[in-house]
């Protein structure tokens, strides 16, 4: 049975490693689409749904996405839509039973009760999707997969890592695709990271060890003191002051006296946990995505499947032994956002000499050496430094070539100066008639935004940009300023009020469509043609930019290798 609606056409474009994977997953169900398993890890931020949803577009089956806790079954129905406006989902979980649409969303907890396992065997869903994949060792999701055998199976993760020792390889292999935080932040669809290491007097040595992790009843104890809490708030005031930042808590009660530290010392600061009421914990995360909380501390609530691109601080203050766990929290921090050039990661560094552990950093969960306060970047770029200065006589030809791979980057990947507003919108001003863009909260969904403009002469409002992730409207956003500000006389190319944008799509238009492989409707407008081939060119140029300095770190580092005088 072919998924009619989501086979039409997608309206967003791929990134390149986007497309690299969803090639890769492709190979993979050819090889044996009966039965099937592939496995893709993607760092958090890396557009996971993006490449699901584009991946059940193309097969064309009805599909079965996974998740583990039913507060995410909104979400990805949410952005499935954004994919796809024409797809049509049902869900199953939080208190909706609705089969039989081409793409359904469900939870473990609900599908793998055993009547739902009977209508799973009834509708036979051909392809399963299971978000969040390293939790799919557990019995729920081995029930699901041996109700559909002949389904193919196609896990997602950004940590395939468990505590428990459980391979999740066992399961699809080994991963067809892989990309993660590391990459993710030299290609710049992440922002760079800097840890700063935040040592305590507190003593792990009495904690024992449960489930391959500090033993949370023990650990509590150890680390819920006012002494230590103190410690991360004036942590916090000289190292991030003013930045929004979520903070990771042992247990409910140390978020909650995490709180009182911050707020006692003029910090805004509000609890999320498992026993907030969903209508209260709605309205604090939507007034932490105004900027009305400076500070999230949360129990276990916010490690998957929250996007808030505006928090540029991560606190650790509940140490793990758990590599997953810790990228997990830190890949909250990871989105892109205007005026947001990098995330700081405080790491709450206890001490753990019984147990002859060093605490989990950064450096180690992303297997990079950072120094103390040294971001991503800046590591990536001392590694090559020091390389260089063991080969003096190539110093000279090796700088060119450095300097070369930064123009390149600088070219396309350039930061816009946005400036947020009170309100939460962000605004951008754009050449000599300071034409004015607006990233602006949606009323209805937090974290999405709709792009609006004022453009000189007569500054009328006009929006470009219903409500999608900030990410996608600042995308579109930005590929129109570049329009303004290569010539004042593009501005009939952006402005949504000029006449031709109404008229039918020109031949010339058709031609650019399918020179670029976009799928488009026969009632598509002049105006609508001309957003999407300036999507694909502005995607093209970054591509090939990013191709470009990555062959030129590949030069530097054979010459640095290979001696070449």
């Amino acid at each position: 049975m072919l998924a009619s609606s989501i086979a039409e056409h997608s309206t967003i474009l791929l990134r390149p490693y986007q497309e690299a994977c969803i090639d890769q997953i492709m190979a993979a169900y050819k090889r044996q689409p009966i039965g099937g398993k592939t496995l893709v890890v993607l760092a958090t931020g890396g557009g996971k749904t993006v490449v699901f949803a584009e991946v059940a577009r193309r097969l064309g089956l009805t599909t079965l996405i996974i998740a583990h806790r039913q507060e995410l079954l909104q979400q990805a129905a949410d952005k499935f839509r954004m994919i796809d406006p024409t797809a049509i989902i049902g869900q199953v979980g939080a208190g909706r039973h609705e089969y039989g649409a081409p793409v359904t969303v469900a939870s473990v907890q609900t599908i793998s009760r055993p009547e739902h396992l009977k209508n799973l065997k009834l509708f036979g869903y051909q392809l399963v999707v299971i978000d969040e994949c390293h939790h799919s060792a557990a019995n729920g999701y081995q029930a699901v997969l041996d109700a559909l055998p002949d389904a193919f199976v196609l896990g997602v993760t950004a940590t395939p890592d468990r505590l428990d020792k459980q391979n999740i390889e066992n399961i699809f292999g080994e991963p067809v695709f892989t990309a993660s935080i590391i990459d993710m932040v030299e290609q710049h669809y992440l922002c760079d990271l800097r840890a700063i290491a935040i040592p305590t007097t507190t003593s792990l040595d009495n904690v024992h060890t449960q489930a391959g992790d500090f033993k949370l009843d023990e650990l509590e104890v150890a680390v819920d003191t006012d002494d230590r809490n103190n410690r991360i708030v004036a942590a916090y005031l000289q190292h991030c002051e003013g930045r929004q930042a979520l903070c990771f808590s042992v247990t409910v009660e140390h978020a909650i006296h995490l709180a009182d530290a911050f707020n006692a010392s003029g910090v805004r600061a509000a609890v999320v946990s498992g026993d907030t009421a969903p209508e209260q914990r709605k309205r604090l995360l939507h007034d932490y995505e105004r900027g009305e909380i400076q500070i999230l501390c949360n129990c276990g609530v916010l490690t998957e499947g929250y996007d808030s691109p505006q928090t540029s601080c991560i606190i650790v203050a509940r140490p793990t032994k758990s590599r997953a766990l810790f990228v997990q929290i830190v890949g909250r921090g990871t989105r892109l956002a205007p005026e947001k050039n990098d995330c700081v990661i405080l790491d709450i560094t206890d001490n753990c000499l019984k147990h002859r552990i060093q605490p989990l950093t950064l450096s180690k969960a992303l297997e990079l050496s950072l120094l103390d306060g040294e971001s991503v970047i800046e590591a990536k770029k001392r590694e090559i430094t020091e390389m260089e200065a063991e080969e003096h006589e190539k110093e000279e030809r090796t700088t060119k070539v450095s300097r070369r791979t930064q123009d390149l980057l600088l070219n396309m990947l350039d930061r816009m100066p946005w400036k947020r507003q009170s309100n939460g919108a962000y605004v951008l001003e754009v050449g000599v008639h300071q034409h004015k863009i607006y990233l602006t909260p949606s009323e209805e969904k937090d974290g999405y935004y709709s792009v609006w403009a004022k453009l000189a002469p007569d500054f009328q409002k006009q929006q470009w940009l219903k409500d999608s992730t900030l990410e996608w409207a600042q995308q579109h956003a930005e590929m129109k300023a570049r329009l303004l500000q290569s010539s004042e006389k593009k501005l009939v190319l952006v402005d949504n009020n000029a006449p031709w944008r109404s008229n039918p799509v020109t031949k010339g238009q058709i031609y650019m469509l399918r020179k670029y492989n976009i799928a488009y409707t026969p009632t598509i407008t002049s105006g609508e043609a001309s957003d999407l081939i300036g999507r694909a060119i502005e995607d093209g140029a970054k591509a090939k930019a990013e191709t470009k300095a990555k062959k030129a770190q590949k030069v530097i580092k054979k010459l640095i290798k290979g001696g070449i005088r």
